[in-house]
């Protein structure tokens, strides 16, 4: 009887633990984002600017790689290209 109840137990905690445990996949460029964390290696959390007559204003974050030329962004994937940043900074962004 002892084993039965200690079985329920110890089944019942690990059911427990993986309900409640989180994804820990990273996230790939391209892919929304609130901190560098959450993307894969060699990403970062990035801003993407968006430019008008008005100024600039951050539209989204997303996990990216900083850049200086379109080259440094081709072993992201042939759509992306080098695009500048509101804060000066540049980082690669998918164009479709």
């Amino acid at each position: 009887m002892r084993i039965r109840v200690a079985m329920s137990w110890t089944l019942a905690l690990v059911a427990a633990v993986s309900a409640c445990s989180t994804s820990t996949s990273l996230k790939s460029a391209g892919t929304s984002c609130g901190s560098d964390g959450e993307c894969a290696a060699g990403l970062s959390c990035l801003p993407l600017g968006v430019f008008s007559d008005a100024g600039c204003m951050t539209a989204a974050k997303a996990c990216s790689k900083t850049c200086s030329l379109d080259s440094d962004c081709a072993p992201l994937g042939t759509s992306y290209k080098c695009f500048a940043a509101c804060d000066g900074t540049r980082s690669c962004g998918a164009t479709q």
